[in-house]
């Protein structure tokens, strides 16, 4: 499972990014077309009212590799966006990014490679040995995510590093846990970590590049606090058994720009 010869969606949300997202998707394709020989952007536009699908339109022609446009209204949020992209996604390999890419997609190599060794969930870290961080975010922002991070490391998954912006899955893995989500907020990555434990999917972690981009969607207060009660809401849901059955998504529509070669493959059975 390398990046020459495996098929990778890389499935980028969105929410009111007109002014940043247009250089980090050419920095994408970029990378994909030296790395990969098949693979995908899907971009996932979370109900923006700005420009945002407008700036993904105009990009998408210059880029060297396949991308999708998935949009929906209204506003979700970024758990239900990836709900949305892993549902529509073509690849063997499937993984998000943050559409500023705080995080380099240098690492995504020994994503893949992990991946290969068995596991079957590979996520980012900033704080294990050989991570790198070359702009730190704002203190008040690193100690309420450091918070955050012990809580959920107590109480929910034992990693490292939580809330990273890229994590990378095996195709059925990462289907399979998309399905079974119910939190759209910024907590969601804190839900697929207990749901894959709970489904006994290993997980691996991968030390990465991070730097703070400038112009983040996330407001302290006010997602801190929906964080809280999305811990408390996972804790449930888990005791419930909601996690028992999947939930299907609402109406989207779509665009695509380049040659959708995966999903004519996929569909041949060329793939797994």
């Amino acid at each position: 499972m390398n990046a020459g010869s495996t098929s990778f969606s890389l499935i980028v949300p969105a929410y009111n990014e007109a002014v940043r997202i247009g250089e980090p998707l050419v920095e994408m394709g970029a990378w994909l077309h030296a790395h990969c020989n098949r693979s995908e952007i899907i971009v996932v536009d979370d109900g923006s009212n700005d420009e945002t699908c407008q700036v993904v339109g105009q990009t998408a022609p210059m880029l060297p590799v396949p991308l999708r446009l998935v949009r929906y209204q209204p506003n979700r949020g970024k758990g239900y966006a990836l709900k949305v992209g892993f549902a529509a996604a073509a690849g063997d390999v499937l993984a998000f990014t943050d559409c500023d890419l705080s995080t380099s997609l240098d690492a995504l190599p020994e994503f893949l490679g992990a991946l290969e060794r068995g596991a079957d969930v590979a996520i980012g870290s900033r704080k294990i040995l050989a991570a790198t961080i070359t702009r730190h975010q704002p203190i008040v922002r690193e100690t309420l995510g450091r918070i955050f991070t012990w809580i959920v490391r107590h109480v929910i998954a034992d990693v490292s590093d939580a809330t990273c912006g890229l994590k990378a899955f095996r195709r059925d893995a990462g289907v399979d846990l998309f399905a079974h989500s119910r939190i759209d907020d910024w907590s969601f990555d804190a839900e697929i970590l207990r749901i894959a434990r709970k489904r006994g999917y290993l997980i691996t972690e991968i030390p990465v590049c991070w730097e703070d981009r400038y112009g983040t969607n996330v407001h302290l207060l006010r997602d801190g606090v929906s964080a809280l009660i999305g811990i408390a809401r996972i804790l449930r849901n888990d005791r419930t058994g909601v996690y028992d059955q999947p939930l299907a998504i609402g109406p989207t529509t779509e665009e695509s720009w380049g040659e959708p070669g995966l999903l004519t493959r996929r569909r041949s059975g060329e793939f797994r």
